[in-house]
């Protein structure tokens, strides 16, 4: 549903003193020239007013890196989406994640390491400012999935046409492009809070489920998870067809699509809840014995 250029970001800054816009630049691993921002919007209430200064580990030497951002704009205009170094108040992350929506490329997130985000300048007081419109942000986000959505269902009769009909080139450079990344479903944090399988054995509706991922297209599927082996396998409630208990893949889930191309996502407003603040209706007494 987003690129993703996180692995190949090298560094950047990003200038929100200007009330209502972001201005800066970026260098990314895969592109010869830097990547400037022309932004409508502000940064979130924790770094409003300030300057961030981006440093990541992007590397040019990596094989993917120049096929991945070949058709990456160098010059992003557009909107603000999230941009927080998830600082108090967190008002929707608790750790450094940068979103904006270009009129290019569409949505592109980067999430990062707290160590990885240095903000330079003294915030607005956050008290005195308001907290970014979810309503607004949802608008953004569901005005961006329409377009990607139409782009995947229009399909031109003859090569001559490519440029006509009512997705434009670069809604459709974006539909292509959103079939194939997915973003880091596993953050150091999540790991870190995960307990290891059999854990929760016992618990029933009192096990609590600390990471939820979802379809984001059509699809109906959803995966709540409990436990983690430390390396690739999940346990934990799954919403599909029907609820069940069961385990399950990062790895597979890393490569699911949706019928849209779109990847698996996670829930990043998500707050650990117990499988029966969850599911009520099906909760037993006790988790199910696996062997």
């Amino acid at each position: 549903m987003a690129w993703r250029p996180t692995q190949y970001l090298k560094e950047g800054e990003l200038d929100n003193t200007v009330p209502g816009k972001v201005t800066g630049w970026m260098q990314f691993a895969g592109m010869k020239e830097r990547v400037t921002f022309e932004l409508e919007g502000d940064f979130h209430r924790d770094i409003r007013g300030t300057r961030i200064h981006l440093k990541a580990e992007g590397r040019d030497d990596d094989p993917t890196a120049e096929k991945y951002m070949e058709t990456f704009s160098p010059k992003q205009t557009g909107k603000v989406g999230d941009i927080t170094a998830g600082l108090p108040p967190q008002d929707y992350s608790t750790y450094p994640y940068v979103e904006w929506y270009g009129d290019d490329n569409g949505r592109v997130v980067l999430e990062l390491e707290p160590n990885q985000l240095e903000v330079t300048g003294t915030p607005l007081p956050y008290e005195q400012q308001g907290p970014i419109s979810r309503a607004e942000q949802n608008g953004t986000m569901v005005s961006f999935l329409s377009e990607v959505a139409q782009a995947l269902n229009t399909q031109p009769e003859r090569p001559d046409e490519a440029g006509s009909g009512p997705a434009s080139k670069p809604a459709r450079r974006r539909a292509k492009r959103h079939s194939v990344p997915g973003m880091k479903l596993l953050t150091e944090e999540i790991r870190r809070l995960l307990p290891p399988l059999g854990s929760q054995d016992g618990k029933g509706g009192k096990a609590v489920a600390y990471a939820k991922f979802f379809s984001p297209d059509s699809s109906p599927w959803t995966w709540y998870v409990t436990e983690f082996d430390g390396s690739d396998l999940f346990f934990g409630l799954v919403d599909g067809m029907e609820k069940e208990f069961g385990y399950f893949s990062l790895k597979e889930l890393e490569s699911v699509r949706g019928p849209f191309g779109l990847p698996i996502e996670r829930d990043v407003h998500w707050q650990p809840k117990t499988l029966e603040e969850i599911a009520p209706e099906m909760f037993t007494p006790a988790l199910p014995a696996r062997h």
